[in-house]
């Protein structure tokens, strides 16, 4: 009975830390679910699943090695696919715009920078969803090609090729770059 303790103690420990994981990278999950999906509800369930999945795979010991926000990002992105790949397509809008983050009353913006968020997906018509999911994480999540070659399953040369294009893609089309 008292080996028990000590391994209660440790999952307390261990839920804690996740915790404070999980209170650092909500906003981003969210701002990066909403990418994904273009709709603010879409968006919120996405990120939800995305913490409970983590949860469950943290309390297993699958937590991540590094950075937890690669990690996530990359639970989040499988989730939408999978979501994606169901018969109802409806059910979250990966093609097109889907849905406004509008101003919610129900309390602050877990979104924040929401206005650079529209800005990033007005920019989805001038390249490829696979650019423009490349140039969110780089320089939206200031994330590095490694780590954006975690989330999208690329290289680290071929996440610098997306990127590549898609800044020739926008250096094509320079209107879309004037706020």
């Amino acid at each position: 009975m008292g080996a028990a303790r000590p391994a209660a103690a440790d999952r307390l420990e261990s839920d804690r830390v996740f915790e404070l994981m999980y209170v650092d990278s909500w906003p981003r999950l969210c701002r990066y679910a909403w990418v994904l999906v273009r709709h603010q509800e879409d968006a919120e369930d996405v990120a939800a699943e995305t913490v409970r999945r983590a949860y469950s795979a943290w309390r297993d010991g699958r937590g991540p090695a590094g950075d937890p926000l690669p990690w996530l990002f990359v639970i989040a992105r499988r989730i939408v696919i999978d979501r994606n790949r169901r018969p109802l397509k409806g059910l979250l809008s990966l093609s097109g715009p889907g849905g406004d983050v509008a101003d919610d009353a129900r309390g602050p913006d877990p979104f924040g920078r929401v206005e650079a968020a529209v800005w990033f997906g007005q920019l989805r018509a001038c390249m490829s969803a696979r650019q423009h999911e490349a140039l969110v994480l780089r320089f939206l999540f200031d994330l590095d090609d490694k780590q954006i070659g975690r989330v999208m399953g690329l290289s680290p040369a071929g996440v610098r090729s997306t990127v590549s294009r898609g800044v020739a893609a926008l250096r094509k089309r320079p209107e879309v770059l004037e706020r």
